[in-house]
């Protein structure tokens, strides 16, 4: 039956989007961030969806089904994406031999940055960046408002799940934690009163979602997208409110056990799991040591025949004791450890450029409404919130293997595509 129902909706979504770049590229970003494939079972579980919207795209795209397509053109972001993309490719090229992953995430990466180059040219007005916004929340809210609910009618008991495509819990904390941001923006600016009060409600089903998750990481990650909220809402107070709510919600309902999973953050250096953390970044640093322009490839550190090549080599953190593992081919378990192994120096500094892009676009962004006026603080307020997307991901991915996610690129060149927008 729920094959059925998505093969419905499949002949519904291309019957739409056969005469729609936009529709087509809209669901072209949701197959790719909801994952449909890993709650089917049946016939259409192997239905590449993410490919046929993305193909549909491009062949609409060179038929000129959309009279409001910009021309490309060339921008900051897009330059240091294409930079990155290159150095990427030379990464991949040079790899170690025998790197079971290395060309399956450079292509991930190239697939990303391609959904991304298309942005600007599409989305070309504030109704369709809100639907992008709308599209990146209902893709995350749809596997979080069920951990959320269930976490609520075990009484804090229940352990959300991840699904193979987002990693371990830590990831989907880390994806929970990035979709908070634009349900709250979404919350900000909806004009219906029940509209707000759903998009309230499906964001602390969402904070609980992250709590379920028992991921030490995600904590860390959740305090610092309070303080943004805090710091940068134009509606202080009632961030402020919003922020006490979610404490108070999360100390009532957060088990024993989860409170004292917690506390261990205090003894990080004592914690064997952390230490074993570090010790895959001393490896990632010790390939980036010997390889500093292209590293070792994707997923080098993963290899077991380079993790034993270098695990007792410094690297760039040998002043830090760290324990022999009895296992090897460990994953880096740092978005920046894990970009210096795959790819050197050069690559996290590339990488590094891009995320410091971000919130330098985001202050060109609010020059550009202070100077245009009230009329535009929906763009600054909808900046602020995808660098509070972009500040979950620095802060939460710092512990965690994802630095090829797709979404925090689409945050990027999102945060472009608003500057862009607003220059005209």
């Amino acid at each position: 039956m729920r094959d059925l129902a998505v093969f419905g909706f499949m002949l519904a979504s291309i019957s739409l989007a056969i005469n729609s770049v936009f529709i087509s590229y809209l669901l072209w970003g949701w197959a790719g961030l909801v994952a449909i494939n890993y709650y089917l079972y049946g016939f259409m579980s192997g239905v590449p969806y993410v490919q046929v919207y993305a193909l549909m795209t491009i062949f609409l795209i060179f038929l000129k089904k959309d009279s409001g397509l910009k021309k490309f053109e060339y921008n900051r972001t897009i330059v240091f994406m294409l930079i990155f993309a290159a150095h990427g490719l030379l990464s991949a090229l040079f790899a170690y031999p025998g790197l079971e992953r290395n060309w399956e995430l450079f292509g991930n990466v190239i697939k990303t940055i391609l959904f991304c180059l298309l942005m600007p040219m599409i989305v070309v007005s504030r109704f369709r960046m809100h639907a992008v916004v709308l599209i990146i929340a209902f893709s995350i809210s749809f596997h979080g408002v069920l951990d959320g609910l269930k976490f609520i009618a075990s009484g804090g008991s229940h352990n959300a799940q991840s699904i193979q495509k987002f990693g371990d819990n830590n990831h989907l904390a880390l994806i929970f934690l990035m979709g908070l941001p634009f349900l709250y923006y979404l919350y900000q600016i909806s004009a219906r009163k029940v509209v707000r009060l759903g998009f309230l409600l499906v964001f602390l089903l969402i904070v609980l979602a992250v709590v379920a998750t028992r991921s030490r990481g995600a904590l860390v990650g959740l305090i610092a997208v309070a303080l943004w909220f805090i710091l940068k809402s134009q509606r202080k107070i009632l961030g402020v409110l919003i922020v006490s709510l979610c404490a108070v919600m999360v100390i009532q309902l957060a088990p024993d056990k989860w409170s004292q999973r917690m506390e261990t953050i205090q003894a990080a250096d004592e914690d064997a799991s952390f230490m074993g953390r570090v010790t895959a970044w001393k490896v990632s640093s010790a390939i980036a040591v010997a390889h500093p322009w292209v590293g070792g490839g994707f997923r080098a550190v993963q290899s077991h025949l380079i993790w034993d090549q270098f695990k007792n080599s410094p690297g760039m953190l040998g002043f830090i004791e760290t324990p022999v593992l009895n296992r090897s081919g460990v994953a880096a378990h740092s978005i920046w450890f894990e970009v210096l192994g795959d790819q050197g120096i050069v690559g996290l500094l590339l990488f590094i450029l891009l995320i410091i892009n971000v919130f330098i676009t985001r202050r060109e962004i609010w020059t550009l409404v202070r100077k245009n006026g009230q009329t535009f603080w929906w763009a600054g307020s909808l900046a602020d919130m995808v660098g509070a997307s972009m500040l979950a991901y620095v802060v939460a991915g710092s512990l965690l293997s994802a630095a090829y996610f797709e979404l925090p690129y689409i945050c990027m060149i999102l945060m472009e595509t608003l500057k862009q927008q607003q220059k005209k």
